[in-house]
């Protein structure tokens, strides 16, 4: 298998022969895959682009109604955490609070990690604002409808016929400017989905286009649940970060890009535009980070949508 990310192709680690621990009884060692897990690859009708979708579909009884449904975005780099807490926690749901659930990764095809261009393409329906993002001037964004239309129209049906899943427990989950998207798409569309997380969103992007489409939200019908958190250190550097020589133009973006006040500042719009039907939890996480809140805060994100199934 090659690495495409890198174009090289892994060599397969092999048992040293300089060493003293008997292993003649060790085989060659080979790929590691989580237990209820796959992944396809599916085009866009809308765009011609092609998608890897990843799907675990958990090993226990199916409820007569159908499993609930977590959609990770970000999937090549998120998919697995996400599926593996699910997994764990699930096993005892009335001790963790958090049931057993579908997770469905979607994700972009040779890659390992973040692919930024198709993440700045899909997730976004204009340019950064100028004033925070002076970084990184790329021209690959604005496809945001025609995502949201994937989603809606092929992904979401295909999944629910394909494992008769239950239509009305559908949770979207992402991370930095999926994050943003995450609200952005709930501020268009909020009946798309029965709940929403949101990790330490870029809200920043387009605060203001975020800001009046909030105003604009018409009112819904059915509840929604929207967990949004941040990490403590997202706007001034940690403590372990100090003896670190960052440069003055990251403090400063660090600072105008408000991740802390953003993000508590939008979940208190959407409460605000949707009234007593959205439920709307924030939380700054205790000692993370950007990197860290998705980990941390997980499985309070997972209890605290799954609260909502009982009444999907």
């Amino acid at each position: 298998m090659r690495d495409e990310a890198k174009g090289k192709t892994p060599v397969p680690l092999q048992p040293r022969s300089d060493i003293s621990e008997d292993v003649s009884g060790m085989s060659i060692p080979q790929s590691l895959a989580m237990p209820g897990c796959q992944r396809f690859a599916l085009r866009s009708s809308e765009t011609g682009l092609d998608y890897e979708i990843f799907v675990y579909v958990p090993e226990t009884e199916r409820p007569a109604s159908g499993f609930p449904v977590i959609y990770v975005l970000d999937a090549n780099s998120d998919f697995i955490t996400v599926a593996e807490t699910v997994r764990r926690v699930s096993r005892r749901p009335k001790a963790t609070g958090i049931v057993p659930s579908i997770v469905v990764g979607i994700g972009y095809p040779n890659t390992n990690g973040y692919n930024i261009d198709r993440r700045h393409l899909d997730f976004t329906r204009g340019p950064a604002d100028a004033s925070v993002f002076p970084d990184k001037a790329r021209d690959g964004w604005g496809g945001q409808a025609a995502y949201i239309r994937f989603l809606g129209n092929q992904l979401l049906p295909h999944i629910q016929s394909w494992l008769n899943a239950d239509p009305d427990c559908r949770v979207l989950l992402g991370h930095s400017l999926a994050g943003y998207f995450v609200l952005d798409l709930l501020a268009q569309h909020p009946d798309m989905f029965n709940s929403y997380i949101s990790f330490s969103p870029s809200v920043w992007w387009d605060r203001s286009g975020l800001l009046r489409t909030l105003a604009s939200a018409q009112r819904i019908a059915r509840p929604i649940r929207l967990y949004t958190a941040v990490g403590r250190w997202e706007q001034e550097l940690a403590p372990w970060q100090r003896s670190e020589n960052f440069s003055d133009q990251y403090h400063e973006v660090r600072k105008v890009r408000r991740m802390i006040d953003n993000a508590r500042e939008i979940s208190h719009e959407v409460g605000m535009a949707f009234g007593d039907q959205a439920n709307v939890g924030f939380e700054v996480g205790h000692d993370e980070d950007h990197a860290t809140i998705v980990t941390a805060s997980l499985c309070r994100a997972l209890r605290f949508v799954g609260a909502g199934f009982a009444v999907c």
